[in-house]
């Protein structure tokens, strides 16, 4: 079993939310139901800086923690994320068709075998350098999320295979554990 964590790739759109305070809501998603009270999130397509290009995406970045999908990216993985997650409706100015998916969080970190750095003075996690998975608790799970604010999303080698086959763009992959 692979793990991957989604990264940016070089070149492709980011994006960015129209208030500053509504990034705090995706840093909160923890799996549970939100469809029945969400109000969509304006947010708006960018560059990552002025030498960036900004080459179109099915992933526009917003961060690790909060996966942004265009249509054509839940089209082709709906399976996918409706079976690990919830997938939300953006708003955006320019009426692109933007969603971020809310996904399921699983308690599958192997703290003793990872490497990580505490906030001072307290138990909580407030980086992962290099995680380790117990592989009980994500087989046969093709996305998730830590319970730990701002956690990454982590995807399975299925994943990134049907990402790569349907001719996705915008997303590269870093393998952070395998097992």
């Amino acid at each position: 079993m692979v793990i991957y964590e989604p990264l940016v790739a070089t070149n492709y759109e980011w994006v960015n939310t129209i208030h500053s305070e509504d990034t705090e809501v995706f840093l909160q998603f923890d799996g549970t139901p939100r469809a029945a009270t969400w109000k969509p999130i304006r947010v708006r397509r960018v560059r990552a800086d002025k030498r960036q290009g900004f080459k179109p995406s099915d992933f526009p970045w917003l961060g690790s923690d909060a996966l942004v999908m265009r249509r054509t990216a839940v089209d082709a993985l709906r399976d996918i994320l409706e079976a690990n997650g919830e997938v939300l409706p953006l708003s955006t100015d320019d009426g692109v068709e933007l969603y971020v998916l809310n996904a399921r969080v699983i308690d599958a970190l192997d703290e003793a075998n990872s490497t990580l750095r505490r906030i001072p003075g307290t138990d909580r996690i407030m980086w992962i350098k290099k995680p380790a998975f117990f592989a009980s608790a994500i087989e046969g799970i093709d996305l998730f999320r830590l319970p730990h604010r701002g956690s990454s999303t982590y995807v399975s080698e299925r994943f990134v295979e049907r990402v790569k086959a349907a001719g996705l763009r915008g997303l590269d992959f870093n393998v952070v554990w395998s097992g």
